[in-house]
């Protein structure tokens, strides 16, 4: 799998895992989701097919899950770990706590990338810059920040000394975000797509570029769309509790789309988001 090389040399693979929310307390760990999502990350692991893991501190008993198989399986030093600090701890000021919190549910003494996961007004910078603290002392390979806009760039940069080495946000092909992205990438700041493949919206996979590719290639729009990522050199990070099109995930890379067949896809843009919107959104709905 290709990787990315981020601004401190930490490599990244394109194509990472993401993870469901189980919430229910102790209750949920016996649900029916909680199984199904232990199960694909241990076969994840086993298969040796993925190399990072991409949770939050807010998906309720996610972390505990991922935590459990890592430790199952054995797999830790063989994976990136990925995982987020939310805005209720942002709100809390525990920072600190919030990462140890998440070594302790991921059974282990390291993340590899620690990530902002909104940024929320009012406590976005301090955050931030406990989060540079945390980094300075080796708790985390790299940090980063989700869903900011330019604007938050530029008002983190006015204090943080070390700028964010990678940015989560909603990327698909009804929701390209150019400008974003151009602007993250002319700062060396890489890119990572949630919901990549627009939460299957029925606009997208069947629209007539994926659908004609998908028969082109003999691959499912899914695997069209993630090739698209891809070839356009980000990190896409899908989520699937099927063993199955995990599968799919990870073999996008027995083919090939042309730069028409890439900008053809670009060409479905229609600035549909479909998660929140960080400059409207209700923080304190958010954990």
């Amino acid at each position: 799998m290709k990787k990315i090389t981020l601004i401190n040399g930490v490599e990244m693979p394109c194509i990472g895992l993401g993870a469901k929310v189980v919430w229910g307390g102790e209750k949920a760990k016996t649900s029916e989701l909680a199984k199904n999502q232990y199960e694909i990350y241990a076969y994840a692991l086993e298969t040796r097919k993925c190399e990072l893991f991409d949770t939050s501190g807010s998906y309720g008993l996610n972390e505990e899950i991922l935590g459990n198989a890592l430790h199952d399986t054995g797999m830790r030093k063989n994976v990136l770990l990925m995982t987020k600090i939310g805005n209720q701890a942002q709100r809390e000021g525990n920072v600190r706590e919030a990462l140890e919190n998440s070594l302790q549910k991921l059974q282990t003494d390291y993340i590899d990338i620690y990530l902002m996961h909104w940024p929320q007004t009012g406590t976005f910078i301090d955050t931030y810059l406990e989060m540079e603290k945390i980094y300075k002392e080796g708790l985390v390979k790299a940090i980063g920040v989700c869903n900011f806009h330019k604007h938050h760039f530029e008002e983190l940069m006015g204090r943080a000394t070390i700028t964010p080495m990678v940015n989560e946000f909603e990327i698909h092909p009804l929701f390209t975000q150019e400008s974003l992205i151009n602007y993250c990438i002319a700062k060396d700041i890489r890119i990572i797509a949630y919901s990549p493949v627009g939460r299957m919206h029925d606009v997208l996979i069947k629209s007539k570029p994926v659908f004609d590719l998908s028969k082109k290639y003999g691959k499912t729009p899914v695997q069209i769309i993630l090739r698209w990522h891809y070839q356009l050199g980000r990190v896409a990070i899908p989520c699937t509790l099927s063993k199955p099109h995990f599968d799919e995930i990870y073999e996008i890379e027995t083919f090939s789309l042309t730069e028409k067949e890439i900008a053809w896809i670009s060409s479905l843009n229609e600035n549909i988001r479909l998660r929140y919107n960080p400059d409207t959104c209700d923080f304190s709905r958010l954990g």
